[in-house]
């Protein structure tokens, strides 16, 4: 598959088996064709835990709603809204829930194994851990973890300078980093973006594609986009996986910015992550014709 919407119209939650209160609502995996990720939506019930465990991936949250408890690498932090953080592969870690219940956004990469045999999840031992109250980022003790908040928002808007890329074929867009391999993450990136509003062809992003997977999770507005040849609308709620080599490019024609979570897995190289194929095909032959 090319890629895969998730619909927030369509989705569908279920109680994860073995993990009492805790609900999953699968957007994209490998069923929908993702070799590299896997990214969830998670409830877990006010009280209640996730237990210790060490996974044969890194995974990343993103706290949507409510409270809750984050225990990693000998550290523990307070959870709200905003707060995001990274377990890398094989660090015991838990999550748990405060009176609210916690909410939150989660990427998995690689994807979870699953040959025959695999485990995807194993026990470890409760850690205590020096308690640091809510994620900060300007203070040098924190780890894994970071905040998000909409003062932090993703403007001024202008053309695309990120590692791998910088060019005018992407513009009135503005990029605020989280999880990467600044936070300890080895397989997969994640952002907020945005693009500005009034942004039609030519002044948002042109058609292009990657070396790695992506997927767009529209937390504000929504967008149109043409992806592997067919156009798409998508709204506050959606989410767009597109595979590697994957063609897509958006517009935002509405009144106010597109503001989306973007995921990229694996880590995009620092050259070379950005292809056009408009601009290839303008290319001229080396026998002179074009």
């Amino acid at each position: 598959m090319a890629y895969h919407i998730s619909r927030a119209a369509e989705r569908e939650w279920v109680d994860v088996k073995d993990v009492p209160g805790l609900r999953q609502a699968l957007m994209v995996g490998e069923v929908h064709g993702s070799h590299h990720m896997e990214v969830s939506l998670y409830e877990l019930a006010p009280g209640a835990s996730l237990g210790w465990n060490r996974c044969p991936f890194e995974e990343s949250w993103f706290i949507t709603a409510g409270n809750g408890r984050a225990a990693l690498a000998g550290l523990e932090y307070d959870l709200g809204s905003g707060d995001y953080g990274v377990a890398p592969v094989g660090l015991a870690h838990s999550l748990s829930a405060g009176d609210q219940g916690l909410s939150w956004f989660s990427v998995r990469a690689p994807k979870p194994p699953a040959f025959d045999g695999a485990r995807s999840s194993i026990s470890a031992q409760p850690l205590s851990g020096e308690y640091l109250g809510r994620p900060s980022e300007t203070d040098p003790r924190h780890r894994f973890v970071g905040h998000y908040s909409e003062s932090d928002d993703v403007v001024p808007f202008g053309d695309l300078s990120m590692p791998g890329y910088h060019g005018p074929n992407i513009k009135n867009i503005g990029i605020r980093m989280m999880v990467d391999q600044l936070l300890g993450a080895q397989h997969h990136t994640t952002f907020i973006a945005g693009i500005a509003a009034r942004s039609g062809p030519g002044r948002a992003a042109k058609v292009h594609y990657h070396p790695f997977e992506e997927i767009y999770y529209f937390i504000g507005g929504g967008m149109r986009g043409w992806i592997d040849g067919n156009e798409e609308v998508t709204e506050t709620g959606d989410l767009v996986w597109v595979s590697t080599d994957g063609t897509h490019g958006f517009v935002n024609e509405r009144e106010e910015p597109a503001r989306w979570i973007e995921v990229q897995s694996p880590v995009p190289p620092t050259s070379d992550a950005f292809f056009f194929p408009d601009d290839w095909r303008a290319l001229p032959q080396e026998d002179g014709t074009r």
